[in-house]
């Protein structure tokens, strides 16, 4: 082992910095990528041999590199991203270490190609792995960047051992460039995998062509299925397209979150998406989404690792709530209000707060006043099965019916007019689109658990003093966690004090949560604080036992309804927040249209 201290040799100081910045052919892959898009590049083709590990090479259109500056962008910790501290502090590119470059050089067999914008021809450097470089000289090509990289770790076998197959290789970049073609729909991609092409979409500017890539990248199911929406708080901004909880994924391959243009793997942020979906989603079902974070640089710290996918906010817990908020007003929208789910816009074309806008349902209810007879609420027709206190009625609301509910007008509401039930299970109703079939147990019990919830939370967390104090055992930690997040722990219901010096004793419990097993509610509630820096287990156990209540409190199969009644339930289900599943996430009505009807029969084949 040597005792001397010395300098390490360039090249080797390259390979070791490589390993936080190349772990594999998609690392490359990602910083060759950002450093394109910085560029100002508005068409970036991407070719792959062997899963990178033969050839790597991204070609394109941007500004380009200067010629004299050909070398010194392949030396460690050079940049134009970046000159002073405040820059460091308000980064606005995607890449700006300055040791990408080197780093994939020093593992590798490099050729870079450049002809910058206002320069007549193009320049050529190439090097062995070794930090010797040749000297630049002019060669033909159009503006823009080549960069290629071939016999990946040719030179560093240790590292090489460590690949994956081909294919398996190949579906991380196959991934990776999925990514980038969601994130800037204003830049066309191609990319070629052992002479095929795999992917290509083309700049989207129109309505129409983000539609067709969504459709590329994610299926027409999500186009079909999913929300656009936008929403502003200050200096924060939220686009994208969030799917409506009937559509949902086994696993988290279709969740894709960027901010200010990065792909980011923040697990708070996920978080606040996956509660955004809390009680409307089926039981281990995951969300798919493509939702995009502006937020001021200066208010958003990217230099967390060497790779750039962690990001931490100045405040997170505000982004946190704002994120959760935003998406969950989307997703739970009454069907009254909310956008059509066929209808996708393209981010720049959707009003601020869009799912408050539904202007079918704003026209229909803006009918003249001759057109309309009232329609008495759910809980007037049900209310008697519901026991006090969770009777729930409200006031009845009018729409306009016409002779014999006819929809030839397209006046219909969204959920249409009732014409028959089957069973005593579900009701058939006609709207504008075709045939709806509602459950109606499901729908009704979304309704009164909705309105339970309500009325919960407009009372706020009634507390239960406890007549014998349970005294809960916590390490020295735990105690610090409490100390520090008392307020919290107060605000939702929870009043405890010190007793001995590793327990507490808890006084006063939220009353609905008495019969729980509250010591250890408390004990999940501290991790939650210790890892999240808040917690959301009252507010998921006090939404069970409401789960629970509606269940018990809404109309049951077999009833047998007017057609009254049956209008009362589908006027309140397009009222209430989520209707459109059950408190399980199921779905509670389905959509079949002409079209769908006309199939069934073979009409028109």
């Amino acid at each position: 082992m040597a005792t001397d201290i010395a300098l390490l040799p360039s090249h080797l100081a390259d390979q070791i910095a490589a390993g936080e910045v190349v772990e594999r052919p998609a690392s490359v892959v990602k910083e060759l990528l950002e450093n394109a898009l910085d560029s100002g590049a508005t068409q970036i083709e991407i070719t792959i041999e062997e899963g990178g590990e033969k050839l790597i090479r991204v070609v394109d259109n941007g500004r380009g590199i200067r010629s004299e500056q050909l070398l010194l962008a392949v030396s460690r910790h050079a940049t134009s991203k970046i000159q002073t501290v405040e820059d460091l502090a308000a980064v606005t590119s995607l890449g700006f270490r300055g040791e990408a470059l080197a780093s994939i050089a020093s593992v590798s067999r490099f050729t870079l190609i450049s002809q910058y914008f206002d320069e007549t021809h193009a320049w050529q450097i190439r090097g062995e792995g070794e930090g010797a470089w040749q000297e630049p000289k002019p060669v033909a090509h159009p503006k823009g960047t080549l960069v290629e990289v071939k016999d990946l770790f040719f030179n560093t076998p240790a590292r090489k051992k460590f690949l994956k197959s081909a294919r398996a290789e190949f579906m991380q970049i196959d991934q990776l460039v999925k990514r980038a073609m969601l994130s800037r729909f204003d830049v066309g991609f191609k990319l070629v995998h052992n002479q095929k092409v795999v992917r290509q979409v083309q700049i989207s500017d129109t309505e129409a062509a983000t539609r067709l890539r969504l459709q590329q990248l994610l299926g027409e199911s999500f186009v079909d299925q999913s929300l656009a929406l936008t929403f502003d708080a200050q200096d924060i901004r939220l686009t994208g397209w969030a799917a409506q909880a009937t559509f949902n994924r086994s696993q988290t391959d279709m969740q894709f979150l960027f901010v200010n243009g990065r792909i980011v793997r923040d697990r708070q942020l996920s978080y606040a998406v996956k509660q955004a979906y809390a009680d409307v989603l089926y039981h281990g079902r995951h969300p798919a989404y493509c939702l995009f974070l502006e937020i001021p640089p200066a208010l958003v710290d990217v230099n967390v690792h060497p790779a750039k996918y962690e990001v931490r906010f100045a405040n997170g817990r505000w982004v946190y709530d704002f994120l959760r908020r935003s998406v969950r007003e989307a997703v739970t929208q009454p069907l009254g209000r909310m956008p059509s789910a066929t209808n996708i816009d393209s981010p720049d074309e959707v009003p601020k707060n869009q799912p408050d806008h539904f202007q079918a349902a704003m026209q229909f209810q803006q009918q003249s006043p001759e057109t309309v007879e009232p329609i008495p609420s759910v809980e007037s027709l049900f209310g008697h099965e519901l026991s006090d206190p969770q009777r729930l009625a409200e006031p009845s609301q009018t729409y306009p019916v016409g002779k014999d509910q006819k929809t030839e007008d397209g006046g219909a509401p969204p959920l249409g007019y009732a014409k028959a039930q089957i069973k005593g299970v579900f009701i058939l109703a006609e709207n504008d689109a075709g045939l709806v079939l509602v459950d109606m147990h499901a729908a009704h019990e979304r309704i009164v658990y909705e309105r339970l919830k309500q009325q919960w939370y407009q009372d706020r967390l009634i507390c239960q003093p406890l007549l014998v104090p349970m005294v809960v055992p916590l390490t020295a930690s735990e105690i610090s966690i409490w100390q520090m997040h008392q307020p919290e722990f107060e605000k939702l219901g929870f009043e405890a004090e010190s007793f001995g010096p590793e327990q507490l004793k808890l006084t006063t419990v939220p009353s609905l949560l008495v019969k729980s097993n509250v010591v250890q509610l408390f004990h999940d509630m501290l991790a939650d604080f210790a890892v999240m820096g808040r917690s959301q287990r009252v507010e998921e156990h006090l939404n069970a036992l409401l789960s629970t209540m509606a269940c018990h409190g809404s109309v049951r199969a077999n009833r047998q309804l007017t057609l009254a009644e049956m209008n009362a339930l589908l006027r309140d289900m397009e009222a209430t927040d989520s209707s459109a599943q059950c408190n399980h996430g199921r779905p509670t009505w389905i959509q079949l249209s002409m079209g769908q009807l006309d199939s069934l029969f073979m009409r028109g084949q």
